[in-house]
Parts: C-alpha cells; sequence; structure tokens
C-alpha cells in the first residue's frame, strides 16, 4: 500500500516524498483514512511506530477545506506530555504541511521559557501543539480560545497520566466544545486510559500495533555529549535530519 491510496492530496504526497517517507507504517494505513472520514480514533502502537504522521496527515488534509475561526480560537489542539515532544510534533506538521495551496500556522507552547512570546505568536495558529500546563497558563491570559477546537489529538496519553498530568486534562476537556473529533494515542492500553476512551471517545476506531521483535545487533546506538543550552539545537537538527523514521 503507497500513501496516495489513503485519500491525501498532491501537496502532501510530495511533502511526503521530500520528507523521504517512502510508506506508510501500519498505524498510518489504518489511522488516515479513518480521520478523514471523520472517526474518532483509539489508536495503541509503540513509540516510533509513526503515530505522528498518522494524525499529522490527515489533520492537515482536512483543514484545507475552508473554515471561519475568529482569531485566537483555534480549530485543532494536540496535546503532548513534554517539550521536547512538543517540539518534534510541531516540526513534523511544519514540514508535512510545506506544499500546500493553504497556509496552516502551528505552533507548539510549553513551560520552561518566557510566556509573553508564546501569547504575541498565538496569532492566527490554527493547530496548536500544548503540554497541558502552559496551555491552561496561556487560557488564564485570555491568549487563546478552545471553544472552536474542531480536532483534539491526545498523544502518548499514558506518559502524560504518569507524569501526572490528570487533573489539568480533565480541566481542559471542559473548555473544549462538546462536537469534535477526538484522536487518542498510546503506547500502552492501562485503566486510566480506558476511562478517558470512555469519556472521550464516540464509537471509536480501535487500532492496536503490536510490538515488533526488533533484531538488536543492527541497532546503532550514539550519544552526544553537550552542554545544557545546545540539547534543544541539537534535538531539533536531530529530528529535521531522521523525518523518514516517522
Amino acid at each position: 500500500m503507497s500513501f496516495s491510496s489513503l485519500g491525501l492530496s498532491e501537496a502532501l504526497l510530495s511533502a511526503l516524498v521530500q520528507q523521504n517517507y517512502s510508506a506508510p507504517y501500519p498505524i498510518q494505513k489504518e489511522a488516515i483514512p479513518a480521520i478523514l472520514d471523520g472517526k474518532d480514533i483509539l489508536g495503541i502502537a509503540q513509540t516510533g511506530s509513526g503515530k505522528t504522521a498518522s494524525f499529522a496527515l490527515p489533520i492537515l488534509e482536512l483543514f484545507q477545506q475552508p473554515m471561519k475561526v475568529k482569531n485566537r480560537h483555534i480549530s485543532a489542539l494536540i496535546l503532548v506530555p513534554t517539550r521536547e515532544l512538543a517540539i518534534q510534533v510541531n516540526d513534523v506538521f511544519k514540514a508535512l504541511g510545506s506544499n500546500l495551496p493553504k497556509r496552516i500556522k502551528t505552533m507548539a507552547v510549553y513551560g520552561g521559557v518566557s510566556i509573553n512570546p508564546q501569547m504575541i505568536g498565538m496569532q492566527g495558529v490554527d493547530v496548536l501543539v500544548a503540554t497541558p500546563g502552559r496551555l491552561l497558563d496561556l487560557i488564564s491570559h485570555k491568549a487563546l480560545s478552545l471553544a472552536e477546537v474542531k480536532t483534539l489529538v491526545i498523544d502518548e496519553a499514558d506518559k502524560m497520566l504518569n507524569l501526572g498530568f490528570e487533573e489539568e486534562m480533565k480541566e481542559i476537556f471542559k473548555l473544549l466544545p462538546n462536537k469534535r473529533q477526538n484522536l487518542l494515542f498510546s503506547a500502552t492500553l492501562s485503566e486510566k486510559i480506558e476511562d478517558i476512551n470512555n469519556i472521550l471517545l464516540t464509537n471509536p476506531v480501535v487500532i492496536k500495533i503490536e510490538a515488533t521483535e526488533e533484531n538488536l545487533d543492527l541497532i546503532k546506538q550514539l550519544a552526544y555529549t553537550v552542554s545544557e543550552e545546545r540539547k534543544g539545537p541539537l534535538l531539533r537538527y536531530l529530528i529535521k535530519e531522521n523525518y523518514a523514521f516517522w
């Protein structure tokens, strides 16, 4: 199966070629058509299985349709547990959406940095990738509204719960409109994930991708010793150089 059989536009297909995607991963084969069809998704797959592109591609495709959204009223919200993942997901959206005729503005927000530039940057944002705490901070400062969110993605939900974001997530859920598409992705299926599933998802398409046995002899490991201030730039460089693995 190729990406061209999944219902994606030529602009996205050309971006996939540029980013060295050759064929869809199993979760992408199942998730992309279902998301394009408006279904809720419960996707269980290990980290590194291609989950990011499985929701980024159909969101970018769907958002090419004309939409009237007020300024600072985002259309898609992707909740992630860490700053590093927020940056990674945002970079994937930007890379895959680079050839689209309609510009989709994406932004990553997270704690540990000044909130003021993020507040200013919220102008015209369509897709927001956020850690829960910083998202609530921005909402309390009236920097954005969740009232018109059409697609909610919870990425790495198991890690989100393990890091203690359950209360923040419940608070965010209360601010979202009732009518929306919900996409829940996790590496494991725990009791708490099932609870979120029951609260959020409506007749979801359940996708379970079993972990495959890896040949450890083929795995190469490489470590970098860098100063604290160079960790972010190095991570972004490595992410941009290795899109093919997502």
